[in-house]
C-alpha cells in the first residue's frame, strides 16, 4: 500500500477521473460488471441499502446511515454528486475518503480496466467501482448507497441490496428516462429484488400502475408509506417528527435536516431499518433511531447558515441552501423560505442546468423573495440568462444577471447588506458546490476549508 500520496499523484488521479467526463452518461451494468469481475467482485461482500428516487433520496441515504452508525454498525455511505470535493461521495462512519485511499483506489480502477481489452467506463461508473472496492476492503457493516440517475441501468444496480427504498417520483431526466412518470417509476423501481424488502413513498397511482405490480412479479416484500408506517409532523416553534412502523415507535424528535419534507425521508429511513432488523436481526434500537434521525447531516439540502463575520471581516447575512434543481423540489422550497429566514427581504441566488424547466421553477421561488441573481453553475453554463431573466420579469421582482457564480454570490451579499436582507442559494448542487468555498463556515472560515480536502 502507497502511504506516501503526494499532490502530482492526487492530480494525476483527478485528470484521469476528469479525463473520462466527456464520456457523459451512458446507462448500463455491462462494462460495470466486467470492471468489478477483474476486481473480484467486491460489491457482492457488501450488506447494503440502495436507495432511489427523484428527490429525497440522499436525505434519506443521510438518515439511514446515521441511524447505522448511532447503534455501533461501522458504515459506508455513497452519494452524487458531490458539492466541493469528490472525496464526499466516500464516507466510513462519516467521514470521507483520504488522498491515500482515493488515488490508490483510482489507480486499482484504471490498472484493471485499461488492463488486456479496456473497459470504457464513464467517471460516474468509475467511481462507483472505486466505491465498491474501497468498502469491501474497509469491511463496513452496512453500506448505504444513493443511485445516481434512474435505476436499472444505473451503475449502483451492480450491488445487490438487502433492502431497497424508492422515495418519490416526478418529471427529471426525461430525455433518459422516459417522458411519463410511470416511464420514469418503471426504471427506478428496477433496484427492488426479489424476496427482499421493499420501501417506498410513491403515490397511489403509481403504485397500482407500475410498482405495485413489478413488486408482485418478482414477489419482493413491499412496506409503503401511509400503508404499513406512518409518521406525524408536529409544528411549531421546533417542529418534531413521530413514527409508528411495524416494529417501532417513537417520537417526537427534532429532525437533523431541515424541513417538513424530511418527515416523508425519515419515515423511509426508519422502515428501512426495520426491514433490516427484520432480515439481518441488526441490533438496532428505537434510541438508535432517534438519535441517528437528530445527529443527521447533509450539506446543501435545505442547510441554514447564521449570520456570521467572515475571516476578511465583512458582514454575511442569514443564508438558506437548498439544491432544489427541478419543479417538484422548487415547490417544496419555497414555503420553506417563509418559514427559516428572519421577517424581511429576502435576494435568491438561481441557477441550474440548462436542460431544467427552470422558468416552472423560478415561477415556485419567485413570491418568497424580492430580488433575483441569476447565474450558472460553472460545470454547466447556461448561455441564455436574459431570456431567463425576460421571463421572470413579469413575476414583479428586480433580476440581476451575472454568468460567474462567485461574482453573483458577491453582488447577491452586497444587495442584501444594503438592505437587511437574508440570502437564499437555490438551484443545482454544482452551484452549491462553486459557492460553498466562499461562504462563511464555523468559527468564520471557508466552508470549503473545513468541509473537504
Amino acid at each position: 500500500m502507497n502511504t506516501s500520496i503526494t499532490s502530482s499523484d492526487h492530480r494525476s488521479a483527478r485528470a484521469w477521473l476528469d479525463s473520462l467526463v466527456p464520456r457523459g452518461i451512458q446507462l448500463g451494468l455491462e462494462r460495470v460488471h466486467a470492471a468489478l469481475s477483474r476486481l473480484g467482485d467486491p460489491q457482492r461482500a457488501l450488506t447494503a441499502v440502495t436507495i432511489a428516487g427523484t428527490n429525497g433520496k440522499g436525505s434519506t441515504a443521510a438518515f439511514v446511515e446515521a441511524i447505522a452508525r448511532a447503534a455501533g454498525l461501522k458504515t459506508a455511505l455513497y452519494t452524487s454528486p458531490h458539492l466541493v470535493s469528490v472525496h464526499e461521495r466516500f464516507r466510513i462512519n462519516g467521514d470521507p475518503i483520504d488522498d491515500n485511499d482515493f488515488c490508490r483506489w483510482a489507480d486499482l480502477v484504471r490498472e484493471a480496466i485499461e488492463a488486456d481489452e479496456p473497459i470504457p467506463l464513464t467517471q460516474f461508473e468509475a467511481l462507483t467501482v472505486m466505491a465498491f472496492g474501497y468498502f469491501r476492503e474497509q469491511s463496513v457493516d452496512l453500506a448505504v448507497l444513493e443511485v445516481g440517475l434512474g435505476g436499472r441501468l444505473d451503475a449502483v444496480n451492480a450491488c445487490d441490496p438487502v433492502v431497497a427504498v424508492l422515495t418519490s417520483v416526478a418529471r427529471d431526466h426525461e430525455a433518459i428516462l422516459g417522458p411519463r412518470l410511470s416511464d420514469i417509476a418503471r426504471e427506478k423501481v428496477q433496484i427492488a429484488r426479489p424476496d427482499r424488502p421493499l420501501i417506498t413513498a410513491i403515490s397511489a397511482p403509481l403504485w397500482r400502475r407500475v410498482v405495485g405490480p413489478h413488486a408482485r412479479d418478482i414477489r419482493a416484500h413491499p412496506r409503503r408509506l401511509g400503508v404499513d408506517f406512518i409518521y406525524t409532523w408536529l409544528d411549531g416553534d421546533a417542529p418534531a417528527f413521530r413514527y409508528r412502523g411495524w416494529r417501532y415507535t417513537l417520537g417526537p424528535v427534532q429532525l437533523g435536516l431541515l424541513g417538513a419534507h424530511q418527515g416523508d425521508n425519515a419515515a423511509l429511513a426508519c422502515a428501512a431499518v426495520e426491514a433490516l432488523v427484520d432480515t439481518l436481526g441488526f441490533p438496532i434500537r428505537s434510541h438508535h433511531i432517534a438519535q441517528g434521525l437528530a445527529t443527521a447531516v447533509h450539506r446543501g439540502r435545505m442547510e441554514l447558515l447564521p449570520p456570521s463575520i467572515g475571516v476578511d471581516g465583512r458582514h454575511w447575512p442569514t443564508i438558506l441552501l437548498d439544491g432544489a434543481h427541478n419543479p417538484q423540489g422548487a415547490n417544496v422550497l419555497g414555503p420553506q423560505i417563509e418559514i427559516h429566514l428572519p421577517r424581511g427581504p429576502k435576494v435568491l441566488v438561481f441557477g441550474v442546468n440548462p436542460d431544467k424547466k427552470t422558468l416552472t421553477m423560478l415561477r415556485a421561488l419567485t413570491p418568497h423573495v424580492d430580488a433575483v441573481v441569476l447565474t450558472s453553475p460553472s460545470a454547466r453554463p447556461d448561455g441564455d440568462l436574459q431570456r431567463l431573466a425576460r421571463g421572470i420579469s413579469r413575476f414583479g421582482r428586480p433580476v440581476l444577471i451575472e454568468p460567474k457564480p462567485v461574482a453573483a454570490l458577491e453582488e447577491a451579499r452586497n444587495y442584501a447588506v444594503q438592505r437587511g436582507a437574508s440570502l437564499v442559494i437555490a438551484g443545482s448542487l454544482y452551484l452549491l458546490g462553486d459557492l460553498l468555498p466562499w461562504l462563511p463556515g464555523p468559527n468564520g472560515a471557508p466552508a470549503a476549508a473545513i468541509a473537504a480536502p
